[in-house]
């Protein structure tokens, strides 16, 4: 095996076809002499992490003692990371999920035929397994004294520099095994991600939610204002929508009974890309029978309060804003409330005004001329909150009842039917949650849909078609009905500190390798302005 000086791949993550050569070789070595080269199992007693934590329970042997008589009493498994070896012993450190922990090797403990093949045959970057026993080295590190070795597989390629880590962006996007194994940072954070969704699982079965999954491949798309992608389905002869949203599925699931349903949906949306929106993403979407959108906001700010502090250890987390800025933000606060109206306001518009005198004040905001002619009144009304106030609510904050035209699927509020009774929640000007209490009534669902064709018809691609399979859905009578939408890899994004959702996504979308080469870590697409339900 190669130095730790001499460093086996050093930093080139390409073909590196040199060195595959060279490995190769080393492999046909390998099969030659009879061992396995990628053997079927190895049956571990401990991870990394676990050897740690078992050590530091227990009372070692000294070092002489160990190497007089060592026992096999702590199985491990990893990938070799780096090697230092001093003649007739040697140091590697090997890396599992949980972390990484140093092996010993030692010439008069495995004799000539092991120790020569462990420094002829292997590399760094190719997974071992270890019998032995623990103890501390001269420097009070811990380490295992390797009585029995085991090789698992053979890497035909190098790994990136561990001195330095990987930090090319687009690599790490496009090879993110790479980013895992040489960022720890990275490990830690996409774990992270999955004790946040299993927690969010954990908690709605409590609150005795029944998870379901629902059609990917739709004839309509609809549940959000957003363009989809279509496909065609060859068997069929039919052309379906990637869908935008799980909505609709999910409320007609409560329609045949089921009271309360959730879903950890991957949706796509036809619209532009930048460090907080992706085409493909994935939402958790969750529909109760018989409760309003205040019980929902209740428990959206249960939820977060009781499912982020355990995940992340602490109720304070640094957040960044769309402009970079960063933030601290202490989720056991009292979440604030505003109303739609109340924000509009505070820059002098007026959410009834007149579609002609929105397009003024759209344009005066910075958005496309062209654009805005284009936009409905609703969408209108939404392009400029986004722009002028959204950026400005760090704290966790519930903004509630939009204009009813925004929200064509939620219930209008009773006291002022041109409102509905909806919220959004917001935390560093990003949209993390939407929700609301749900349209019930089957005849005003379908002037509204109506409505929204029209708008479409006029050039919003974005706005909805008339669904006539929900409609009839919604005929056969539906409870009252609360709806709540939460994008996760904004959730994740926010509470690790990141500022491109790329980065809490392990394959994010990305072009052709063979095409122009691509900022990864920029805006990229067109259309970078967010759309409403874009962000869920």
């Amino acid at each position: 095996m190669s130095k730790e000086t001499s460093n086996v791949g050093s930093g080139n993550v390409g073909d590196g076809k040199d060195e595959r050569v060279i490995r190769l070789s080393k492999l046909e070595a390998i099969k030659k002499e009879g061992v396995p080269a990628y053997p079927s199992r190895f049956e571990r007693t401990h991870t990394t992490a676990e050897a740690v934590a078992f050590v530091e329970k227990s009372t070692l042997r000294t070092a002489d003692e160990v190497f007089a008589n060592p026992t096999k009493n702590i199985r491990v498994a990893g990938r070799i990371i780096t090697f230092r070896e001093h003649g007739k012993i040697a140091f590697a450190n090997i890396q599992d999920v949980s972390g990484q922990i140093q092996i010993c090797f030692k010439f008069e403990v495995l004799g000539e035929k092991i120790f020569k093949f462990l420094f002829e045959d292997v590399d760094l970057g190719d997974f071992i397994g270890v019998s032995g026993e623990p103890f501390l080295t001269k420097q009070g590190k811990l380490a295992i004294l390797c009585a029995e070795f085991t090789f698992l597989s053979k890497a035909l390629r190098p790994l990136p520099d561990k001195f330095h880590g990987l930090e090319d962006t687009e690599i790490k996007y496009r090879k993110r095994y790479l980013d895992l194994i040489a960022n720890r940072e990275t490990m830690d954070r996409f774990l992270t991600r999955s004790k946040i969704t299993e927690n969010l699982r954990q908690w709605l079965l409590k609150k005795d939610f029944v998870e379901i999954v629902t059609r990917t491949l739709q004839l309509q798309a609809g549940g959000a204002l957003a363009k989809p992608f279509t496909t065609h389905h060859n068997t069929l002869d039919t052309d379906y929508a990637l869908r935008i949203a799980p909505e609709l599925d999910l409320k007609m699931a409560v329609i045949g009974g089921l009271e309360r349903v959730f879903e950890f949906a991957i949706s796509f949306r036809n619209e532009g890309m930048d460090p907080s929106h992706l085409q493909e993403f994935q939402m958790l979407e969750w529909y109760a029978a018989y409760e309003n959108m205040d019980t929902n906001m209740k428990w959206t700010e249960e939820m977060l309060q009781n499912i982020l502090p355990k995940v992340l250890g602490t109720p304070s987390f640094k957040v960044y804003d769309k402009k970079g800025k960063e933030h601290m933000v202490d989720i056991s606060k009292p979440f604030k409330k505003v109303t739609f109206t109340e924000l509009l306001a505070s820059v002098k518009v007026d959410i009834f005004a007149e579609k002609d005198v929105l397009v003024k004040k759209a344009i005066e905001a910075g958005i496309d001329a062209a654009e805005a002619k284009s936009r409905s009144r609703a969408n209108l009304l939404d392009d400029i909150y986004k722009k002028l106030i959204r950026p400005n609510l760090v704290d966790p904050t519930f903004v509630t009842h939009h204009p009813g035209d925004l929200k064509p699927l939620a219930r209008r509020n009773d006291v002022d039917p041109r409102l509905a009774d909806s919220f959004q929640l917001l935390i560093a000007g990003w949209e993390v949650v939407n929700a609301y209490s749900e349209l019930v009534d089957p005849i005003a669902q379908r002037k509204l849909l109506e409505d929204q064709a029209k708008e479409k018809n006029a050039g919003d691609a974005e706005a909805m078609e008339v669904n006539e399979e929900y409609l009839t859905a919604m005929e056969h009578g539906m409870p009252p009905i609360t709806g709540f939408g939460m994008g996760i890899d904004r959730l994740v994004a926010l509470v690790t500190g990141q500022k491109n959702l790329r980065d809490v996504v392990l394959f994010p979308l990305m072009k052709k390798e063979d095409s122009q080469k691509e900022d990864a870590g920029k805006d990229s697409g067109e259309g970078a302005e967010d759309k409403q339900g874009s962000d869920l």
